[in-house]
């Protein structure tokens, strides 16, 4: 059998409706060159239901694998590509919606400058508590090519809210097969390794090429919130996520300057965790105290945002601070975000429904709605996208994180 250029493999948990969507996506592809694996790691509720999205499909590029439906989140992206045979890999998550010219798009930018690594951006669908509004990202359609080690620099060492958008994470990006069987024969011996399968996929992946291309368009919609989200807001789902790993909240920054337990606290740490299993493939990079404190203190001022109280983490980071040398305590200090931390009392706003984005209240009258995401899609076919530079690219220092007019040591 000969192998298809592409693998597009679906990981999946109790999503059926979406994971219809996702499989939808795929199979409208206008490139055709490619399988799908759907990984089924349902609760057996819902594993019928997610087999017959299979079978209904009726396509011999669709391969089904269940598992015993108790994987932790990133053994079940590792099962998902375990059988993958195409030239290229991705992970599309079974929440996210491939625009129907993604892979011709990809296919071409590798037939022109085989790049090992081929990265995009998302748009996003339904973030709103209706689920309905369409949010396009403003893209400059250009296409830079990357030094590797110049991303991780950058993800180390640069401003925390664009380095993880850079970083080529295998859900944001195809992966040449011979990389990930590299990644896979190094001490690690997998390529989405925990805690955060999405970044360390991306760290491993720059580990082990010298290059690659990140095209400024949005090749896929990302529909509704995911798991990072509900995480952040702690709750039920993550408790069940802690529990299929066999972890403590501890254990997920046990490599941190402090027990504060943020995104960017838990993104850090899995970095460290990959450096200690690769030590010669990082050697180069190590935490940015500076760039960990301004993180967590983002991370803590966006969880108020939506009631998530998480004072306790915040005292502990600030504990953390009050012990760190002279020059990292005053940097940290001098910046705007640690006086909007500073302001925030303990969060009092009501839950909000889980599947509503509190940074979309600003912005859902400016935003095109659609009932459904491929409605969304095909507005978007016929309608010309705002075109303009993109930010992320200009990849903004630590520096440029906004600092006070006037300090004074407090």
């Amino acid at each position: 059998m000969s192998r298809p250029f592409f693998t597009v493999a679906i990981p999946t948990k109790n999503r059926v409706d979406r994971l219809r969507d996702a499989v939808r996506s795929v199979l409208e592809q206008t490139y055709a060159d490619f399988e799908v694996i759907v990984c089924d790691n349902c609760d057996e509720s819902d594993s019928v239901r997610t087999a017959a999205v299979v079978g209904d499909a009726g396509d011999s590029r669709i391969r089904y694998v269940r598992t015993n439906g108790q994987l932790a989140m990133p053994d079940n992206w590792e099962r998902s590509i375990a059988d993958a045979r195409g030239e290229y890999v991705t992970i599309l998550t079974d929440r996210t919606v491939f625009r129907r010219d993604a892979l011709a798009v990809l296919h071409a930018e590798i037939e022109r400058s085989h790049a090992p690594v081929v990265g995009w951006f998302p748009d996003e669908y339904g973030r709103d508590p209706a689920g309905t509004t369409f949010d396009r990202r403003v893209c400059s359609g250009e296409r830079r090519e990357f030094d590797s080690a110049e991303l991780l620099q950058y993800f180390v060492h640069g401003h925390p809210g664009v380095g993880s958008k850079l970083l080529p994470k295998l859900l944001r990006a195809v992966c040449r097969h011979d990389v990930i069987d590299r990644i896979r024969h190094s001490p690690i011996g997998r390529v989405c390794p925990p805690v955060c399968p999405d970044y360390t996929s991306g760290y491993l992946m720059l580990a082990h090429t010298d290059r690659v291309v990140l095209l400024d368009d949005s090749l896929y919609v990302s529909c509704g919130l995911g798991n990072g989200h509900a995480f952040r807001r702690r709750g039920a789902l993550a408790d069940r996520f802690l529990r299929d790993l066999g972890m403590s909240w501890s254990d997920l920054v046990d490599r941190m300057p402090t027990d504060a337990c943020f995104t960017q606290a838990l993104v850090l740490n899995d970095f460290m965790r990959v450096k200690c299993a690769l030590p010669e493939a990082f050697a180069p990079y190590d935490i940015d105290r500076r760039r960990y404190y301004v993180g967590c203190l983002f991370d803590y001022f966006s969880s108020s945002r939506v009631g998530t109280d998480l004072s306790e983490d915040y005292d502990s980071l600030i504990d953390g601070l009050n012990r760190e040398d002279d020059d990292v305590q005053g940097w940290v200090r001098s910046r705007q975000i640690y006086l909007d931390a500073l302001s925030v009392m303990p969060p009092s706003i009501p839950d909000r429904p889980p599947e509503a984005d509190p940074e979309a209240d600003v912005r859902d009258d400016a935003l095109p709605r659609f009932p459904t995401v491929f409605d969304a899609l095909a507005w978007a076919e016929q309608t010309p996208r705002e075109a303009g530079p993109n930010a992320l690219l200009a990849m903004p220092t630590l520096d440029s994180i906004t600092p006070l007019h006037v300090w004074r040591h407090a």
